[in-house]
């Protein structure tokens, strides 16, 4: 084999190996070898009044958490909070569903997809209940601090 052949080789191989290894991550993905941590749902009430809110917390479908809490008075600066990490034991899964509502409210969830973005990341949710004229209820997505894994 000539040194172009061989070059010519090893570009293609090459090319070939990268292509490999960059369909891996899809591949798992697809496969749902992918999985991301869910550290502590935050409940919090920015409101000055107490505020009952069910939550619900779903690993791969499957639920995990189901419980109603009643949220004492808040401020825009002191806001009464519960932080649930039942599932700190196993935080992985492919998908973590985050529900929560209010007696007069629909459910809101935040969703966390392992086949979505990139693997292995650790995430947070925030329940803030408020005096907004949209919603009375919002459920926020955000990454994990040291002490909320």
């Amino acid at each position: 084999m000539t040194d172009v052949n061989r070059r010519q080789a090893l570009t293609v191989l090459g090319t070939t190996a990268l292509t490999s290894v960059a369909g891996c991550a899809t591949l798992e993905a697809e496969l749902g070898m992918r999985s991301d941590t869910l550290g502590a749902v935050t409940l919090a009430n920015s409101i000055a009044e107490p505020f009952e809110v069910s939550l619900e917390v779903l690993r791969d479908g499957t639920l995990v958490h189901q419980a109603s809490y009643q949220l004492d008075p808040g401020s825009e600066r002191e806001r009464a909070q519960y932080t649930i990490n039942e599932w700190e034991e196993n935080p992985d899964a492919r998908q973590w569903t985050v529900r929560a509502k209010t007696p007069e409210s629909e459910w809101r969830d935040a969703t966390i997809d392992a086949a979505k973005g990139s693997e292995g990341e650790c995430y947070s949710v925030t329940v803030v209940t408020g005096d907004w004229p949209e919603t009375s209820l919002l459920v926020l997505l955000g990454g994990c601090e040291p002490n909320n894994r």
